[in-house]
């Protein structure tokens, strides 16, 4: 719903690829009839969901949100502006927290959004997150073969960045993370997400990189929320809440590292296919 009114001020399309049930597809063009929904039969992987979007889209620019996020009023715009102002291969924004009512959406958004806490400062950067990201069509067909293998953040973006493609913080293109997530299963999608960013990473890491990871991993779970911690309170982001989740972020960061141990040495098998 957020992105009704801009897309048609910026004259945009917005696409759904929605897998599985038809049922689920159909129901959205009902609800949404400015939506275009492309209906893929079976489970598909969200970067593969993702691909099937842009091979779709018949735009220049191409805008992607999390389903569990909102835009704000002029996101599109802001990330039409950008494009604009340079020579860049994507451009993007912060994800904001919708004041949450419950501590594990809290645990949630410190945990998965910490490297994209407000306020950001306007420049190029290495750091744009799939939450809040919009990219250029004719960058993304140039490297088609990396849209697949897994998340954007651990194969594309790298490349993209070693090929000397620029990209470019925008402080005010800004989306809003909603959740709300059960505990339990949260902890689930955190375990097969870390599994399928590790495994993907593991497919270009020199093997002594991955050993000293893996003798590391002990520690790992503290340095994650030392990290945490530190961009909490260097950005000021509701340091009183995060204090508040230290007790459910311990199991997270324990099932996030494990994720990880298990895609390096394993690979990401079909975790891919069980994130949500």
């Amino acid at each position: 719903m957020s992105l009704e009114t801009q897309a048609k001020n910026c004259d945009a399309e917005v696409i759904v690829v929605a897998c599985g049930d038809a049922q689920y597809a159909g129901r959205i063009v009902r609800n949404f009839p400015w939506v275009r929904v492309i209906h893929r039969p079976e489970r598909e992987t969200i970067p593969d969901l993702r691909t099937r979007g842009v091979e779709e889209a018949l735009g220049q620019i191409c805008a992607i949100i999390e389903e569990h996020c909102l835009a704000a009023p002029d996101w599109l715009q802001r990330a039409i502006d950008g494009f604009a102002s340079g020579d860049y291969g994507a451009v993007g924004g912060p994800v904001v927290d919708y004041n949450y009512k419950r501590l594990r959406d809290w645990v949630v958004y410190f945990c998965e959004y910490n490297g994209y806490f407000p306020p950001w400062q306007r420049g190029e950067t290495f750091n744009l997150g799939s939450a809040n990201i919009a990219y250029s069509r004719a960058v993304l067909q140039k490297y088609r073969e990396f849209l697949s293998g897994g998340y954007w953040e651990a194969g594309l973006h790298p490349k993209l960045i070693a090929d000397g493609v620029k990209l470019l913080a925008i402080p005010d293109m800004t989306v809003f993370h909603r959740g709300p997530f059960n505990f339990g299963y949260y902890l689930q999608q955190r375990y097969w997400f870390s599994r399928a960013f590790a495994g993907c990473r593991a497919q270009s890491m020199p093997a002594s990189k991955k050993l000293v990871y893996l003798l590391a991993s002990p520690l790992v779970p503290f340095l994650l929320l030392a990290r945490i911690a530190q961009r909490v309170f260097h950005q000021r982001c509701h340091p009183g809440k995060f204090l508040r989740t230290i007790p459910l972020l311990i199991p997270v960061v324990f099932v996030y590292v494990t994720g990880e141990v298990v895609g390096y040495l394993a690979g990401p098998g079909d975790a891919l296919l069980k994130v949500e």
